[in-house]
């Protein structure tokens, strides 16, 4: 892949344990890219571990595919991810697990169809689910709790001009109460970050209940009656059962789907769907990925409620 690949790997082992510091140079028909450390292991290890294929470098840059779908580029030293659909992720995005469930496997998908829809997004990382339901036409109030994610997913938003106005972002937690709460993470972009999880780092972060965020989307002006269908997905690492005690506010929703995290918990989905299932919707849950098989389906996987009647009617048109 790099003709210079052993000058390279010395360079970046030298420089990951701080002998020297700067790019690495790697060759690539002909080019020249000046890699940070961290862009120059994530391509050799994707390589290496059959991720990355068809690499070719010219005056287009240096593109490789992931997964034969996801095209990974370089032009002057800058990173971009490009999806099957279209979407533009900074490099930073890289997540192997969340790309994939995102953009390979569909895991969120609810409709190829959404204009007049409204997505409320609890858990929203990187800004994955709120670009992927709003290049289907939704309009979505993405929340993101810790600032490294919440900073790329501001990035991938402004990479994606036009569905800016389709996004509204917002730097907040989620929770059973209005004030802070400490959030528990393993780095400074981290897909596990939580309320209920002991990690490296913490961060104090602003926290909402769901009825005062709703609140708050209204007093922005956004008026949710306006909506053909209104969804309410949740992946924030044990909040969820904070959240669905506000039954009043979950009645706004006509599908809720929730990628519950019970473990961190001691909980299972059942208090989540007895809970949700009072109030007329009827749900069923499915493992998304091959952590939810590991874990066990009581404690973790995904949990998809629709509203039963006219909903379901509007639903199987889009």
């Amino acid at each position: 892949m790099f003709s210079n690949w052993l000058l390279a790997g010395v360079k970046y082992y030298l420089t990951k344990h701080g002998v020297f510091k700067g790019g690495i140079i790697a060759k690539c028909g002909g080019k020249k890219y000046v890699l940070s450390p961290w862009v120059y292991s994530l391509i050799v290890n994707t390589y290496y571990d059959g991720l990355l294929r068809n690499v070719s470098c010219s005056n287009n840059g240096f593109i490789g595919k992931l997964w034969g779908v996801i095209d990974l580029i370089i032009r002057n030293s800058n990173g971009l991810l490009r999806m099957p659909d279209g979407t533009l992720l900074t490099l930073e995005s890289f997540d192997s697990v969340v790309l994939a469930e995102t953009w390979l496997y569909d895991i969120h998908f609810l409709g190829f169809d959404l204009d007049n829809w409204f997505v409320l997004d609890i858990g929203a990382y990187i800004g994955d689910t709120a670009l992927y339901y709003a290049k289907r036409g939704a309009f979505v109030v993405a929340i993101e709790p810790l600032p490294g994610n919440y900073n790329v997913m501001l990035r991938n938003i402004e990479l994606n001009s036009n569905l800016k106005s389709r996004i509204v972002p917002m730097n907040i937690a989620v929770s059973g109460e209005d004030g802070f709460v400490e959030l528990g993470y393993s780095a400074s972009v981290n897909g596990g970050a939580s309320i209920y999880n002991a990690r490296k780092f913490k961060s104090k972060v602003k926290s909402m209940k769901l009825s005062t965020l709703v609140e708050e989307i209204i007093n922005m002006g956004i008026d949710l009656s306006r909506f053909r269908i209104r969804v309410l997905k949740m992946d924030c690492k044990g909040c969820e059962y904070d959240v669905i005690s506000e039954t009043n506010v979950l009645r706004l929703f006509d599908i809720i789907k929730i990628e519950y995290s019970g473990y961190l918990r001691n909980k299972t989905y059942h208090e989540l769907k007895n809970t949700i299932e009072a109030l007329g919707f009827k749900c069923r849950n499915w493992a998304h990925n091959e952590i939810a098989l590991r874990i066990g389906l009581d404690k973790h996987g995904v949990l998809t409620c629709v509203k039963q009647g006219e909903v379901i009617r509007c639903t199987s048109q889009s």
